[in-house]
């Protein structure tokens, strides 16, 4: 889960309507390799197994005694031609500073997935240094919503933006920004983000009482 660690339930169904969303919207498909960097313990690993397999497309996996060694992934990427990155930012910006020495490493990377913390206003830039043709998204969510919930394809960003945006709302899900009521805030008016829809977990495993705190439903929609 997001948060402090707990046991989340998310159905087939709601992993699969992020995951088919993602591919069809960028275009993943039978000739894309995906690069496994994520841990299997970590919600993103989700995508890197069932995004390529579910479409044809091929997973690249990181040997254990690798998984901490950046120059290792990139040259993985290099020598089996990965075309899709998903990662946290940080792990990206490390194979960024690697691939410094490998030069060509991201030449067939065509798509990079990052989530899971704030996306430095850098990364777009050091990225397209050096895999030009790369198109960089940002997802966000939370793991009790099915891996991501939004997205934000980063192309040229104003100087004047702070950070990249959260993004709007994948296929079959929604978002809400709240007061402490849970009214609808004003435009540009600080509140909670609530997400809902298709790809809301059923709730804690073993523990309605927090389930019930945090899952609510409103006109029908949880």
């Amino acid at each position: 889960s997001t948060g402090e660690p707990k046991g989340v339930e998310v159905t087939h169904r709601s992993a699969m309507n992020t995951v088919a969303d993602i591919c069809e919207r960028f275009g993943v498909g039978a000739t894309d390799r995906v690069l496994a960097v994520s841990a299997l313990d970590f919600d993103l690993s989700v995508f890197d197994l069932f995004g390529p397999l579910s479409v044809g497309g091929s997973v690249v996996l990181v040997a254990d005694e690798d998984r901490r060694e950046a120059a290792a992934w990139v040259e993985l990427a290099d020598r089996q031609a990965v075309t899709v990155w998903n990662s946290v930012p940080a792990l990206l910006d490390m194979a960024l500073l690697a691939g410094q020495h490998r030069p060509g490493w991201a030449a067939r990377l065509r798509l990079a997935l990052v989530s899971g913390d704030w996306v430095g206003l850098d990364l777009p830039g050091r990225l397209h240094e050096q895999s030009p043709d790369c198109r960089l998204v940002a997802l966000g969510g939370a793991t009790e919503a099915a891996i991501w919930s939004n997205a934000y394809e980063v192309e040229q960003l104003p100087a004047h933006w702070p950070s990249v945006p959260y993004g709007f709302p994948l296929r079959n899900q929604m978002f809400r920004v709240v007061d402490g009521r849970g009214r609808d805030c004003p435009d540009w008016v600080a509140g909670e983000l609530w997400i809902g829809g298709t790809g809301v977990a059923r709730g804690y495993r073993g523990d309605p009482a927090r389930t019930a705190a945090q899952f609510v439903t409103v006109d029908g929609v949880r």
